[in-house]
């Protein structure tokens, strides 16, 4: 998704806000602004299609495609 797309889907999602859910969202974008990245969060940024990567598992997590961890790891 490109700056422009997510900038349009930022901006029409504050648009169809009010009240105490905008001023929520607009101290949360404030608060994103200003915070300064730390390092394991910029590592992971810097990896080539890790964004694609974790929208796609938030679509398959939305989408119930997922497992239970234990049936994954039974030795946790």
């Amino acid at each position: 998704m490109t700056t422009t797309e997510l900038r349009r889907r930022a901006k029409n999602a504050i648009d169809h806000l009010s009240g105490p859910r905008l001023r929520f969202a607009a101290d949360l974008l404030e608060d994103v602004r200003k915070r300064r990245l730390n390092r394991a969060t910029t590592e992971l940024l810097e990896i080539p299609e890790f964004l694609d990567s974790l929208a796609r598992g938030v679509r398959d997590l939305r989408a119930g495609r997922v497992k239970p961890w234990r049936s994954v790891r039974g030795d946790v």
